[in-house]
């Protein structure tokens, strides 16, 4: 005989205009979606949503459809604590075991963005010295035996100021990856201006095949943020470069994202501007979009009249033009309700930020975060931490504070960012007091059905029948 069964905690139940039933889990998220037919709909409520617990004479005379349940994490065992399924998950992912660096090869940046938040008092200006170097190779080959892949991250200043640090470093990696039988990922961040042909030619056969390139608007409003040191404007160069790279076919594994930094005067031009952006990349999937609203950072001399002042009415206006929505939007945009959205490298136990003098962080943002410097790596290759301040970053709010017991049996938590957003500066930084449930936003309920009911249109869905 059959174990007694329950619906899990994190089930959310839906009906769509069918008068179907959706039934979804957030712990399980795109794979628990299932289709109750409206026939079969009564008997379903009767058999499974009656009562607490699902008798085992009930399992044994629905074996399909309780195996189906039970496989999607719509049906768990009576007697699981589902609190150890989500801890499970939050540690396979805080654990991943895959050593991510992300690496300066020089603090020098070859523009000076007004919004920038890196400033010499935060980090070394300097390139990474060999003597650096090679103490940073060591320290990979001292760390990589207890890691199944390495991914490193090239970060500035302006990587590409440096790029025979880049080509040093990255043979080495490489090798060493390649002595373990183990994979080796690499991307940059760069402002794009150095990143000609034979630049992109010899960082693809380095692996570095994803990439975050900054465009700020059209060129005159790109260029009254993003010039270079000598005063000039940089759109016609990035933009030259981003196209050269479209045409040359080749480069399939290349993964361009473009960040549009949204500044108070960009919602005049954000329609035509994603007229423009269309025309020139949607059509190849290799390019993908950010839209994101400029912050303060501490260090930047950045005027409080150019920040995004509203962002609602940014988003709004977004997600009103049919071709951003149609040929920009990344898919995952409209799941932001629903599916949990990736941690943040900072918020993974075995991810550092290591800038050119050896100091290491967690986060390659925010500088001027007291707990943000963890340690620092010797020339001989060993890595120094201060652990009690490193386990903030990778242990979140949800597992090193108290959570009420309504938080913790709600059916929103495993997508809650209040107590998880993935980016840990969201709860290192934040006030208590501040905190509100999301679900106390009306409208909130009512985005995560839509989202659901839009999900089981757009992807398969378990279909139950009984």
């Amino acid at each position: 005989m059959r174990k007694s069964m329950k619906m899990s905690k994190y089930n959310f139940i839906a009906c769509d205009s069918e008068n179907n039933l959706i039934v979804y889990n957030f712990l399980y998220g795109l794979k628990s979606l299932t289709k109750v037919m409206k026939k079969d709909a009564g008997k379903f409520r009767l058999l499974f949503l009656t009562d607490n617990e699902i008798s085992a004479e009930t399992c044994d005379m629905h074996t399909e459809v309780v195996d189906t349940l039970r496989k999607a994490g719509i049906l768990v065992d009576a007697d699981v604590d589902e609190n150890i399924l989500y801890d499970a998950k939050i540690f396979d992912e805080v654990y991943n075991n895959k050593l991510t660096l992300t690496i300066f090869p020089t603090g020098k940046c070859n523009f000076r963005c007004p919004y920038c938040f890196e400033t010499p008092q935060h980090f070394s200006r300097e390139d990474m010295t060999v003597e650096a170097q090679n103490a940073l190779l060591k320290f990979v080959q001292k760390e990589i035996p207890n890691h199944k892949a390495l991914r490193v991250a090239w970060f500035g200043g302006e990587p590409l100021v440096a790029p025979d640090i880049i080509k040093r470093l990255s043979n080495q990696f490489i090798k060493i990856c390649d002595i373990r039988h183990i994979p080796y990922y690499a991307e940059m961040t760069t402002n794009g201006y150095l990143l000609n042909p034979d630049m992109f030619d010899m960082l693809y056969k380095l692996k570095v095949y994803q990439y975050m390139i900054t465009i700020d608007g059209f060129k005159e409003q790109h260029d009254k943020q993003r010039f270079t040191l000598e005063g000039k404007g940089s759109y016609d160069v990035i933009i030259n470069n981003l196209l050269r790279i479209r045409d040359s076919k080749q480069y399939k594994f290349a993964r361009i994202r473009i960040r549009i930094n949204m500044s108070n005067n960009f919602l005049k031009i954000l329609d035509d501007f994603v007229y423009h952006l269309a025309s020139l990349f949607a059509d190849d999937p290799r390019f993908e979009f950010m839209f994101v609203p400029v912050v303060k950072f501490s260090g930047s001399d950045y005027s409080n009249s150019n920040l995004c002042n509203d962002n609602s009415e940014f988003f709004k206006r977004l997600f009103n033009n049919n071709v951003y929505k149609n040929k920009l939007c990344p898919e995952n945009v409209f799941l932001n309700a629903i599916v949990r959205q990736p941690s943040c490298y900072a918020a993974t136990k075995n991810s550092y930020v290591i800038t050119p003098d050896l100091k290491v962080h967690k986060c390659n943002s925010h500088y001027d975060f007291d707990v943000n410097k963890i340690g620092n790596i010797d020339l001989k290759g060993n890595l120094s931490i201060d652990e009690a301040i490193h386990r903030r970053w990778y242990l979140t709010k949800r597992l090193i504070q108290k959570v009420p017991k309504s938080c913790i049996d709600c059916y929103y938590m495993p997508c809650c960012v209040i107590f998880d957003s993935g980016c840990p500066t969201s709860y290192l930084r934040a006030n208590p007091e501040e905190i509100s449930c999301p679900l106390k936003n009306e409208k909130q309920e009512k985005q995560i059905i839509d989202t659901i009911l839009y999900a089981a249109d757009k992807y398969p869905c378990i279909v139950i029948t009984l």
